[in-house]
Parts: structure tokens; sequence; C-alpha cells
């Protein structure tokens, strides 16, 4: 590995971007551990905390894990090191004025091309799956912590539809930095009960293979919760 000395402002900048180059050219292939920390000074001509912070950031970026006492090793990065990447910014965009109307139609936008695209390749093993996810969902209507989290399990079902990682992972995503929206939603009297009914009108129409039924059912719902949200935000 030929790396070249760094002579930018960044330093640990320039390390990581000529070991990631290093990583799309394939001359450093998954499961390859980067020469030791010692080794990567002399070969960059630079001290150790450059090392050190350029690793450090190889690693949020997902191409690097890091063990204590051992080398780094190269990995392949995921959809989902991408979205949690995010997970800062999307925070303070929420904060922003404006930002958590944009999220909740972002949302509401993405979940109702996903049901559509369910409605469109469903398996009969992912329906049997959905299923079971609302089974679930129904079983809990009376425990409002469990209910929540079996919501969420039945969206994250329909995303998991076609075994797509980006569909799966920006999913979790939007559900985690919208998670206080489904936690108040959720506390307005009968809003479990509305949850449920548009839950089943979602698998309803996945199951029967109707994508156009699918998009309004799961467009409905998420109106409806927005809803809700406003006005047990206005009550409180």
């Amino acid at each position: 590995m030929n790396f070249r000395n760094v002579k930018r402002r960044k330093i640990h900048e320039d390390v990581a971007n000529q070991i990631e180059e290093a990583i799309i050219a394939g001359t450093l292939a998954e499961g390859d551990n980067l020469p030791s920390e010692r080794d990567l000074m002399e070969s960059f001509g630079v001290g150790r905390p450059a090392v050190r912070e350029a690793l450090l950031l190889l690693e949020r970026t997902g191409l690097v894990q890091l063990t204590t006492g051992g080398r780094a090793r190269i990995i392949r990065p995921t959809v989902t090191v991408l979205v949690n990447q995010l997970a800062g910014t999307a925070k303070h965009f929420l904060a922003s004025p404006g930002g958590e109307e944009s999220f909740q139609d972002a949302r509401r936008l993405f979940e109702a091309a996903i049901a559509r695209n369910a409605a469109e390749i469903a398996t009969d093993s992912e329906t049997a799956q959905l299923s079971a996810a609302l089974e679930a969902n129904r079983a809990t209507l009376n425990d409002m912590a469990a209910f929540e989290r079996t919501d969420v399990a039945f969206h994250f079902s329909l995303a998991s539809i076609g075994d797509n990682p980006v569909f799966a992972a920006l999913h979790g995503g939007i559900a985690g930095w919208l998670s206080m929206q489904r936690h108040i939603s959720l506390r307005v009297e009968g809003a479990a009960e509305r949850a449920f009914k548009s839950h089943e009108a979602i698998f309803d129409a996945v199951a029967t293979r109707k994508p156009e039924a699918a998009w309004h059912a799961m467009d409905d719902h998420l109106r409806d919760v927005m809803q809700l949200y406003r006005k047990s935000s206005v009550e409180s």
C-alpha cells in the first residue's frame, strides 16, 4: 500500500480519505486488518493523534471496526449505519420551525408507498408474517406500552416485505426520530383502537393485493395520527 504523505490542514481527514480510497479500489478488502497504528504513522508521516482520529472517523462511517488492543478491521458499510449517521441532524431539524411537520409528511408519503409496494409484491410467507404482527397488535389493545411496541413492529413488518434493506433502515430511522409523535398520539382516548382499525385496513389491502387501497389506507392512517398528535399537543 503506497500512501501519500499528508500535507492538508485537517490531517486526520486526509489519512481517512486515503484509507477509504484503498477500500474502494479493493486494495483493502472486507475482513482485512489495517496496519498497526505505528505502521500507519510511518506510512503517512503523521502523529498518533491523526491516525487515531482517522480511524474513529472511518468507524463512524461504517468502514472499519475498532477493538481494544487490536488492529482496525475492514467491514462492509450498511444502510443502517448511514441512517444512524443522520440521527443527530434529524433531531436538530425536528426541533426547528416546521421541521416536525416536514418529517411527518415525509413519513406519510414514504410509508404509503411502502404499503403500495407490499400489496404488489408480498409473498404468502410475508403476508403471514404481517398477519402475525397484526394479531400481536390486537392482543395488546389493553396495554398501551405493549401496543406502542407492536404498532412499531407492524409497520416494520410491512417495510420488510421484499427484503429491501434500504426500506427497512429508512423505516427504522424515521420511526425512531418520530417516536415521540407516536407516544403522544396514542395517549388520546380511543387512539389505539383507531390505529388498530387502520392496521386492519392496511393488512386487508396487502393480503388481497390492492396497491391503491393499501396506499390510501396508510395515508389515511398517518393523517389521523398527525391529527391526534396535534390535538394532544394543544390539550397538553
